[in-house]
């Protein structure tokens, strides 16, 4: 007999036995083997069938684990599996639990396996533990089955709900883009209707899926945000006009010392031989005109290269000089703001977190709010605020011998005599 005990969870033991069971029975029904447990409390299904190999003994209890529960309570349960159904429901601390739960019965020794995890869920929101092992950083083990959106070309489930289900959907929900994008597109997004402040945001457009190399021969902008969370963004602007996000540097905490340590040793390794030009926030300009200095002053020196105030602070041409890239299309097609997969704080950012507030009691726009997220991409705002100029697209290496030739052609061409001009 070949005996497999499968862990089912859901937040809610409502959700259990409204949603989760009735599927369960329409592949398994009921009166199939031996059924125990009423709602609102455990339940278990014992079924013994035969295959080409012998008997089998399946055993799918089920089980709920809400935000208030202890994962001590856990002890005691032995699993081959466990099925998280509606995992972004579920809290971090039943997965870790988890873990160590699974694989017991029967022993490793008998399946040959450590145990595994299954679930599913609508696109999680990007704060989400779900998102970020998901999603943000690939771990090893960890398997993304991505569904087309119910609008995709290639979406599935339409034999049982039909493309009208999620039309629908889309149209009653027409005043929360953030629902429809996450329930009816299934990306991932935000879980309220806050407002990013890069509305055109495409996750899949404009986030690229491997790293992005660096042109040696194209000049590194680098933007910086001060404070006490300072950051910096690594960005390259090529000639069609398409903005490329290489790589970020936040701090949870720090000064200009500890930014330039940072910067330094990131430098060191992506971005070896590359000449940058560096931008940063104009309010880290103050102090100047006194004796202690400016924290532009302060980083130009750790870095040993010149740090210059970015041209403005004005929300406005910030948000602007971001927005506009991100709305332009390349030749062949390709996006105009391309970002690293590396960079996961802009990714945060874009998706959810650095969004303008809302002036309380109406529907009216505030100032962006401040999160940890927001300062990198009030960083990448600044750095993008350099595109389109000459800084951008040539190297200073490069600009210094254009002058130099200029200069020695002036020398060459001798004395300008103003009778020397011909009339017509």
């Amino acid at each position: 007999m070949r005996r497999y005990v499968l862990g089912t969870w859901r937040q809610k033991y409502i959700n259990i036995w409204k949603a989760t069971i009735p599927s369960w029975w329409k592949l398994f029904p009921r009166d199939l083997g031996k059924w125990n447990g009423s709602a609102p409390r455990d339940a278990e299904h014992v079924i013994t069938f035969e295959d080409e190999f012998g008997p089998i003994l399946l055993t799918n209890r089920f089980r709920a684990f809400g935000e208030t529960a202890d994962p001590d309570d856990l002890l005691g349960n032995e699993f081959t599996d466990c099925y998280l159904n509606e995992w972004t429901t579920l809290p971090e601390e039943l997965f870790t639990a988890l873990i160590d739960r699974v694989g017991r019965e029967p022993p490793r020794e008998i399946i040959k396996r450590s145990g595994r995890f299954y679930g599913d869920a609508n696109a999680p929101d990007v704060l989400n533990y779900v998102y970020r092992d998901f999603y943000e950083t690939k771990r090893p083990g960890y398997v993304l089955h991505r569904q087309p959106g119910g609008l995709d070309p290639g979406a599935e489930n339409l034999e049982a709900v039909g493309r009208g289900y999620y039309e629908n959907s889309a149209m009653m929900n027409s005043h929360r883009p953030w629902w429809i994008k996450r329930m009816v597109h299934n990306k991932p997004g935000f879980t309220r209707a806050n407002a990013p402040v890069w509305a055109e945001w495409d996750d899949d457009r404009n986030m690229a899926v491997k790293t992005i190399p660096v042109i040696k021969e194209l000049p590194v902008i680098t933007g910086t945000d001060g404070g006490l969370t300072p950051s910096t963004v690594y960005m390259q602007e090529r000639s069609n006009g398409q903005l490329r996000i290489l790589a970020e540097c936040p701090l949870e905490r720090g000064g200009m010392r500890e930014l330039a340590t940072a910067m330094l040793a990131l430098e060191e390794t992506r971005f070896a031989g590359c000449q940058f030009v560096s931008r940063c926030d104009p309010a880290m300009g103050a102090g100047e005109d006194l004796e202690e200095g400016s924290d532009r002053e302060r980083l130009s020196e750790y870095l040993g290269r010149e740090v210059e105030l970015a041209p403005t602070n004005n929300p406005d041409a910030r948000h602007e000089a971001v927005r506009s890239k991100i709305r332009h299309t390349c030749e062949g097609g390709e996006p105009g703001l391309l970002v690293d997969p590396s960079c996961k704080t802009i990714r945060r950012g874009a998706n959810q977190t650095f969004h303008f507030r809302k002036v309380a009691g109406t529907d009216d726009l505030g100032s962006v709010a401040k999160t940890f997220d927001g300062h990198t991409c009030e960083a990448l705002e600044y750095g993008a605020l350099v595109c389109g100029t000459a800084a951008a697209a040539r190297r200073t290496s490069e600009i210094k011998r254009e002058q130099e030739r200029i200069r020695q052609k002036n020398r060459e061409a001798g004395r300008y005599s103003p009778f020397g001009r011909r009339r017509a």
